[in-house]
């Protein structure tokens, strides 16, 4: 009996625990959506939202061209990351990887994104290098 009140008062703390990164930190809100590389989704990488006025980025791993992760309110710019794996080998005798994904889209971007309140959907079509 007590392991029962233990696990229901364990779950009835963490059912509150939504909408917030912390006591402290800012309202997060849904972020879902799709980037295509070339025409045809990612299968596998990333995307961070930097923003554009101080804050806390927010990241997401992208799978079969679709992401879903949350982000507080604001003006961000997006950056994406997608590596293949080369038959070639380094000095260690590992694969070596590449990225599929040209700086236009990363440390360069010009990629946009406005988060709202409520939940947000992003539509990326990038190419490649």
């Amino acid at each position: 009996m007590k392991h029962i009140l233990v696990i229901l008062s364990i779950t009835v703390s963490l059912v509150g625990c939504g909408g917030k990164a912390g006591s402290e930190g800012p309202d997060l809100h849904k972020v879902t959506g799709t980037v295509t590389l070339d025409g045809k989704p990612i299968q596998e990488g990333s995307i961070t939202l930097d923003p554009t006025s101080g804050g806390v980025p927010a990241m997401g791993g992208i799978k079969d061209g679709a992401f879903e992760f949350e982000a507080a309110p604001g003006e961000y710019i997006a950056r994406f990351a997608a590596m293949k794996v080369t038959t070639e080998k380094d000095e260690y005798g590992e694969l070596i990887t590449e990225s599929l994904i040209s700086d236009e889209y990363n440390s360069n971007s010009k990629e946009t994104a406005s988060i709202k309140a409520g939940s947000n959907t992003l539509t990326f079509e990038i190419k490649g290098k």
